[in-house]
Parts: structure tokens; sequence; C-alpha cells
């Protein structure tokens, strides 16, 4: 017993030095180059572009290379390295870490949660394959990080660019008219197949308290047994309503997404201001539905040739017609739809959130 427990003391002493040994760079200049990726020469032009930057905007743009990340992810490596540094300025949070890791050929973008609303998840990954990974596959990595830095700062710098690059993401992610096409035929067969399942309950449900309330008034329904085969019925209409109303309603929002901003349609907004939905309202409906129009077919169509007389049945039911409508259809159809720059740089107190993009070459 004592052996077991000096096994599991060791086993635990292992893990943790183990878990000790993973230390985050401790950045001591504004570019980083551990993985030597660029020349000497290109490791000071960064450093003077980047530093100046900084000095100018307070913006901090670090770069740091790697040769491993070991059991990282490229995106917890970035993270912890961002915030164990604190970059970007302390209550600004406007710091950005570029990591390359050299062996796993992977980098980040990493952004301070004050720069996020600039550069986007969006604009780094279009950064990231448009302008870095290109020169990272060539080999350019200076390039590639000389570029992609450029174009951090300049959409941090002019918001009319920004604005334009904005657009231009926005114009490749729009989707062809033939795609639109394909997508409303898949939608409109997927939507109508709940559509149809749902009109073809409710159809049965309605189509059996049509013939509950003619039974009722013929004498062939006894008021007795009325109220148990009214419950099934409403449940039937009830059950199907929302596989009629929902797909509606989520076609009227994907609809209104892809009209003008103008003419947007919005269901959800459309039923928060709808002055007409009330308690008095539904109830006036749900006994519209429910007992003024089948009462009223059932009474016009009592008979094909002649009206039968109206009278009513206290206790007995005609067993035919309760076999007829409800025994067997009845039972069966519920069965079946119940089935459904210098070492003196250091960060300014800044953190990030996670926001960001990755990439590979």
């Amino acid at each position: 017993m004592i052996k077991l427990k000096l096994i599991f003391f060791f086993l635990v002493i292992c893990i943790q030095n183990s878990n000790a040994q993973i230390e985050y760079s401790i950045l001591t200049e504004i570019v980083t180059d551990n993985a030597a990726l660029f020349r000497e020469s290109e490791t000071l032009e960064l450093r003077q572009k980047l530093t100046a930057y900084e000095t100018e905007t307070s913006h901090q743009i670090v770069v740091l290379t790697i040769n491993n990340l070991g059991n990282n992810t490229v995106e917890g490596y970035a993270y912890q390295v961002f915030n164990t540094n604190k970059l970007g300025q302390k209550n600004k949070d406007n710091g950005l870490l570029i990591l390359i890791s050299k062996n796993d050929r992977k980098f980040r973008i990493e952004v301070g949660k004050g720069l996020e609303p600039i550069i986007t998840d969006a604009f780094a990954s279009r950064i990231i394959s448009n302008i870095m990974t290109p020169k990272f596959k060539e080999g350019l990595f200076y390039e590639g990080v000389d570029l992609g830095t450029s174009e951090i700062i300049k959409l941090i710098n002019d918001p009319k660019y920004r604005d334009e690059f904005a657009q231009v993401i926005e114009d490749e992610g729009k989707i062809p008219l033939w795609g639109k096409i394909l997508f409303g035929l898949v939608l409109t067969l997927f939507f109508g197949i709940f559509i149809g399942a749902g009109s073809a309950i409710f159809y049965s449900g309605f189509k059996r308290l049509i013939n509950l309330f003619r039974g009722l008034i013929t004498g062939k329904v006894s008021v007795l047994m009325f109220p148990v085969y009214m419950i099934h019925s409403v449940f039937m209409i009830g059950f199907s309503l929302p596989f009629i109303i929902m797909p509606l309603f989520f076609a009227g929002l994907i609809i209104g997404s892809q009209m003008d901003s103008n003419f947007q349609f919005d269901p959800f907004k459309y039923v928060e201001n709808a002055s007409f939905i009330s308690i008095t309202n539904a109830v006036s409906f749900a006994a519209l539905i429910f007992l003024i129009i089948p009462l009223g077919i059932a009474y016009f169509t009592r008979s094909k040739t002649l009206y039968q007389p109206i009278k009513f049945s206290l206790l007995k039911s005609n067993k035919a017609f309760i076999s007829k409508n409800f025994s067997s259809s009845g039972t069966s159809s519920s069965r079946s739809y119940s089935s459904s720059s210098s070492s003196s740089f250091s960060g300014g107190g800044g953190s990030s959130g996670g926001g960001g993009a990755s990439g590979s070459w």
C-alpha cells in the first residue's frame, strides 16, 4: 500500500514538472526571430518600422518566430504569449501579435481586445490567406510579414480603406445567382416536407373535428363522449401548426436577410410590434378554428341530399359512426403522426480576448 502511494506521488510530481516546463517567450524586442526566418538586416528593418509605428500611435504590433509549438495549438500559444507579455497599452488593449512556428508550418495573428473592432477575425483571416500565406509558401517570410504588417497598419489608420476592404470581403462572400436558385430549391423542398406533413395532420384533425360536430348535432356522438374526442382532434390540429408556421417563419427570416437593407423583413420585429397579438384575439382565433368554422361546416353538410334533423344524445353514441370516423382511422392516423526594437521593449499592460485568425503554409 505504501509503495502504491509512493508511485502515485511520484507520478503527480512528474506531471506537475512536465506542466511547469511549458514556458512562454518573454519578449524583449518588438521583433523576436527565434526561428531565424529573417536576415539580420530584415529583422532590424521590421523593428524600426514597428517601433516607429508604436511611438506614433501607441499600437504595438509584435512579431515572434519560434521553432515549434510543443504540445500547444497555435491559438493557445499565441494567446499565452500575448497575455504573458501584456502586449498593447493598459486600458487600451491595442496590441497585436504575429506568431510564426517554423517546424509546425503554422502562424497566427492574435489581436488585442481594443483592436478587435478594427482588425476583425474576417480581416485577419483575409490578410493571412491572401497576403502572408502565398509568401510563406515561397519561403519569403520577411516579405510576408512586411506586407502583412503594412496591411494591418493601413486598416488601423485609414477608415475609408477599411470600409473598402470590408466591401471586398462582402462581395467575395456573396452567393452567385445560380447558387441562390439551387439553395432556394433545396430550401423549398426541405420546408415543403415539413409543411406537407403538417398540412396532412391538420387536414386529418380538422376533418375529424367536423365529423365530431356533425355527429354531435345529429345524435350520433353522445354529449358525454364529445369532450374526449374533441380533445384528441384539437391536439392533432395544435400539433400540426408548428410544422406549418415555423418553416414559413424561418423562410421569412432567410428571404428578409437577402433583401435590400431598405426593404428588409424581420419576422421577430414584426411579431414584437404586432398590436393584434393579445390574449383576447388568441382566444377568438382558437374559437374560430376549433368551434365556429367546423360547427358551421358540420351544420350545412349534415346530409348530401336532405338535412338530417338536429338532435342530441346524452349517453348513447352510434357505434358505426364512431367506428368509421374515430376508432380505426383516427387511431391509426394518430399513431402514424406521433413518431415523427531595443531591449527596453515591453508590453504596456494590454490583453487579448482570443480574437484573430490562424493559418498554415
